[in-house]
């Protein structure tokens, strides 16, 4: 079905339709009395200051945090695991259980540890952010285990012979070799994390809504037309920054 007409239908129209029902001020259907009630008001008031704007900052810092974490992490891992280091084989099953999971039950499982510590985590984005980066770590796991593979032991072992320590060994020549596959970890990681609704619906608080949460939010509210128009602006603001990791996957996989 790739390029056919079923395909490109499922997803021009239910965004066109969105974006129609954005420009509304109530939705009553599509229809020629609906076209003489267009206009952006619904832009106008998301985008001024308000919880949307905080929303969307709230919900890229934690996409980038998330990845941030995730991604050198599960790379140190897989290329612990890949080189057979005693211990490892522990290390690939601790990043992989939290598939075992849903979203839903681990965030009841945050819950709970956040409210019972001394330290006043609950209801802030950090923690929202380590719950989202034990959440996604098998997906960072899986891409850097991936590429790992890639790398023959006997580069590595040839740095060594040269006087290379372990820490200069993964940073100056591990590291970098992995780059691709460091770049489409932390894109997976952080469309994943800004995306999901279960895992921060019981964990945020006031100042720290993300996107998901508003949206749950204005869908359980009925505020149709203001749902629609935030969604309009963040499949906008997805698509650019899939769009601009994509051609940096890319121009990175045809320079190896």
């Amino acid at each position: 079905l790739h390029g056919s007409p079923l395909l490109y239908g499922g997803t021009i129209i239910p965004v066109a339709l969105l974006f129609f029902t954005s420009l509304q001020p109530f939705y009553d259907g599509i229809s020629v009395g609906a076209l003489t009630r267009v206009s952006l008001d619904n832009y106008r008031v998301l985008l001024g200051p308000g919880d949307f704007r905080d929303s969307v900052v709230n919900t890229l810092i934690l996409g980038a945090a998330t990845a941030t974490i995730v991604t050198p992490f599960t790379t140190l891992c897989a290329w612990l695991v890949v080189r057979r280091v005693p211990g490892a084989a522990l290390l690939d099953q601790l990043a992989t259980l939290p598939l075992v999971f849903p979203a839903l039950i681990l965030s009841v499982a945050f819950l709970d540890v956040f409210v019972n510590m001394p330290v006043p985590l609950y209801g802030t984005l950090i923690s929202v952010i380590i719950a989202s980066a034990v959440r996604y770590m098998p997906f960072g796991m899986r891409y850097s285990y991936t590429g790992a593979l890639q790398i023959h032991p006997d580069l590595e072992g040839a740095a060594t012979i040269a006087g290379a320590s372990r820490g200069m060994l993964f940073g100056r020549i591990v590291m970098p070799l992995l780059a691709g596959s460091l770049v489409s970890a932390w894109l997976v990681v952080f469309l994943l994390s800004v995306q999901v609704v279960a895992l921060p619906l019981l964990l945020v608080g006031p100042g720290s809504e993300v996107m998901a949460v508003t949206l749950f939010e204005l869908w359980q509210n009925g505020q149709v037309t203001e749902l629609a128009a935030m969604g309009v602006v963040w499949i906008a603001l997805m698509t650019v920054v899939s769009s601009m990791f994509y051609v940096l996957t890319r121009n990175q996989q045809f320079a190896a």
